[in-house]
């Protein structure tokens, strides 16, 4: 398994603040299975602003820890970039998903969709493909998507299991507020589900949201976006310490 969004990297953003639980949580990684993980940290202007040559290193540092403890698990380069009127900034240097196309966003609360279409768009014609970070955390598919009627529902689950003619088609349908999200499935973005997500560990509302857009189909990564060894030990159903 792959593990497309962790924060395992030590001392970088709000993950692990030591090597050694950094290497205690890819001991857990490991024995649940997981044989390669994307270390992801916050990029955010003005609170985590490691830069590409910091995160390579760390990877390439805690990549030879974990090899000498024995622990069979790959680690890979990648960033979890904050979609605020900073992100520009970092157009010029974007560090993808080691050897994909695919950039990790994590779209905020506060943002609105325009502002969503207009920063993705650019990173569509660098010829990377966005890949939202845990959608069902984000207000902007809430509400709105689970309140829709089962005709409306029926509708999306067609758009987001067909890329073809009929794709657009139905976006020029009458859509309520599903707008956003069919621009995003229509240009072709990933998105990524966090599994703590579906036990209901950040709350009843974001486990309805998982569970809703899981049935659309719409989800192609998954992640633990695991912060500590405690949060990998809850997700896996392990006694903490």
């Amino acid at each position: 398994m792959t593990d497309y969004h962790c924060h395992l990297l030590p001392c970088i953003d709000d993950g692990p603040s030591s090597v050694n639980e950094s290497i205690e949580m890819a001991r857990l990684l490991c024995q649940a299975g997981y044989h390669m993980v994307y270390c992801t940290p916050h990029l955010i202007k003005g609170l985590y602003e490691a830069d590409n040559d910091t995160i390579k290193n760390a990877v390439n540092d805690l990549q030879k820890e974990i090899d000498r403890e024995g622990i069979n698990l790959k680690l890979l380069c990648g960033r979890e970039y904050f979609l605020d009127n900073n992100l520009k900034d970092y157009m010029n240097d974007l560090m993808p998903l080691e050897n994909t196309s695919y950039l990790l966003i994590e779209i905020p609360p506060h943002t609105y969709p325009g502002m969503v279409q207009d920063s993705l768009s650019a990173i569509l014609r660098q010829n990377l493909t966005p890949v939202i970070a845990h959608p069902e955390r984000c207000e902007l598919f809430h509400e709105r998507q689970i309140a829709d009627p089962p005709r409306k529902k029926s509708r999306l689950k067609h758009l987001f299991n067909r890329f073809s003619s009929d794709v657009q088609t139905a976006v020029n349908a009458e859509d309520g507020d599903n707008k956003l999200l069919k621009w995003l499935v229509e240009k072709r973005c990933g998105f990524q589900s966090n599994l703590p997500s579906f036990n209901g560990a950040y709350g009843e509302q974001i486990q309805t949201a998982a569970q809703y857009l899981k049935s659309l189909g719409i989800y192609t990564h998954s992640g633990t976006d695991a912060h500590s060894a405690e949060s990998l030990k809850k997700l896996f159903g392990l006694n903490p310490d």
